[in-house]
């Protein structure tokens, strides 16, 4: 009686070991479809990323150059008529308004260029956080690759203890070569 339970366990036992063998590939095939998933993602999203700062700088960009040219425009309407009024008034004023115009169109590119070098640190700002949020996920890329690695290292270590404990798997084909990623 104890022989033929003996028996029975011997049969139940390669049936065992070939599931376990599936379940870990089944395991490997997920991790791998999950980190390539998240691969595509991670990519994904920094396309986009890039793609909308991008056109947010250009919106900012053409938003300011086109206020610094209203507010230009305007500070050169205010000069003209500013010195119209001015020779119309007097000739000895004459100095005095056109120093004052000056001050205006003076201001007026101060302004400009304030406006333009904010726009500019704006842009560079942007780039810097695209940047900064691209190696940050280029970060997590290679952690999960890592972690791939680790886990398909472990794997085989298993897959080679199991070959171990295996009494007539053949050979030629180990259980490790089953488990490489095709």
């Amino acid at each position: 009686m104890d022989e033929s339970r003996r028996s029975e366990q011997v049969t139940t036992e390669p049936s065992e070991y070939a599931a376990l063998g599936e379940r870990v590939a089944g395991i490997l095939e997920a991790a791998e479809q999950t980190a390539e998933q998240i691969r595509h993602e991670a990519r994904t999203e920094a396309s986009e990323l890039e793609r909308l700062a991008a056109q947010e700088a250009e919106r900012l960009t053409e938003e300011l150059t086109k206020d610094a040219r209203a507010t230009r425009a305007e500070a050169e309407e205010y000069a003209r008529d500013m010195r119209q009024a001015v020779e119309a008034y007097a000739k000895q004023h004459r100095q005095q308004a056109e120093d004052e115009a000056r001050d205006v169109v003076e201001d007026a590119e101060i302004k400009s260029t304030a406006i333009r070098e904010r726009t500019e640190k704006m842009v560079r700002d942007a780039e810097s956080d695209l940047r900064g949020r691209q190696e940050q996920l280029r970060a997590e890329v290679r952690t999960l690759e890592q972690r791939k690695r680790d886990i398909l290292d472990r794997l085989e270590e298993v897959a080679a203890l199991v070959e171990d404990v295996l009494p007539s798997r053949r050979r030629e084909e180990p259980l490790v070569r089953d488990l490489k990623p095709s």
